[in-house]
């Protein structure tokens, strides 16, 4: 069973610090998601980090951001050495680019919206600079300590922002905006909204132009992402150890039968099939 993590209520009202020493020996770890926000910064890399079925090798000077749900599980090398940044999302609401680009995180697949995030070598002492200041603030006993450590991170989010626009300034088109809502709107409401017309209609558009929008930016149709989101979760939940029967209810699937049908149909396995693959 994957474990579930979870912040207390006061944890959430703080980022949590903390340091990633290099290792005396690789050590065993295990897939899990948690109930917060992670950023990982790895000034020295090595290893993979799986997130959400997908494998990502760990670079020097690298960024990675994982969302609440996500399943993930990292194998760090001896080598690596770094930072991880545990937060709730409601601390960057006072900046709402930054509070957008942490959430597109959930809302966008991996494969199309990378969680990681690799700078060159003239970032080096930039990345380094910034790291510590956070690392040296949290030490620190102050009441403004917390705001100090979101202004660093906000920078680091910043600059994971240029990153990603200077990467995709070419798959810019005059549908980005309604295509970014439509994600964010899908990952809210998946497991309730399930027919292209409910989306198009809170989009004020038509089917057919939700329909060709999507396409044009994927190469599938809206159904297919809502597809493709439900069997994400599902995935996310076999692997926590839930039933089946349990996935199905969850989902709002008519029953069981139905949503194995529906799953076996998506992936090629059946439920309990997908559980075996995954041990």
């Amino acid at each position: 069973m994957i474990p579930i993590h979870i912040l207390e209520e006061k944890e959430l009202k703080e980022i949590q610090v903390i340091e990633l020493p290099m290792l005396s020996k690789v050590p065993i770890s295990e897939a899990h998601r948690h109930q917060f926000y992670e950023c990982f910064v790895f000034l020295e890399g090595g290893g993979t980090h799986t997130i959400d079925f997908v494998t990502f090798p760990i670079l020097d000077h690298s960024i990675h951001i994982i969302t609440p749900g996500q399943v993930h599980q990292i194998n760090r090398e001896k080598k690596s050495q770094g930072f991880v940044y545990l937060f709730d999302l409601v601390l960057f609401n006072r900046n709402k680019n930054i509070e957008d680009f942490l959430f597109d995180h959930a809302c966008f697949d991996v494969k199309e919206f990378s969680p990681i995030y690799h700078f060159d070598k003239t970032f080096i002492s930039t990345l380094k600079n910034i790291t510590e200041q956070i690392w040296n603030d949290h030490q620190v006993q102050s009441p403004i300590k917390n705001q100090l450590i979101i202004n660093q991170i906000s920078l680091l989010m910043l600059y994971c922002m240029q990153n990603t626009l200077s990467n995709s300034l070419n798959n810019i088109d005059k549908h980005s905006d309604t295509y970014t809502a439509f994600r964010r709107l899908l990952n809210i409401n998946f497991k309730t909204m399930k027919k292209v017309k409910d989306y198009a209609q809170r989009l004020n558009i038509t089917e057919k132009l939700l329909n060709e929008i999507i396409l044009q930016r994927t190469g599938k149709t809206v159904s297919n992402l809502i597809f493709n989101q439900l069997i994400l979760e599902a995935k996310r939940l076999l692997n926590s150890g839930v039933s089946a029967k349990q996935v199905a209810y969850d989902l709002n699937f008519v029953d069981p039968a139905h949503f194995s049908k529906f799953f076996k149909n998506q992936t090629g396995f059946s439920p309990s099939e997908f559980k075996l693959i995954q041990e």
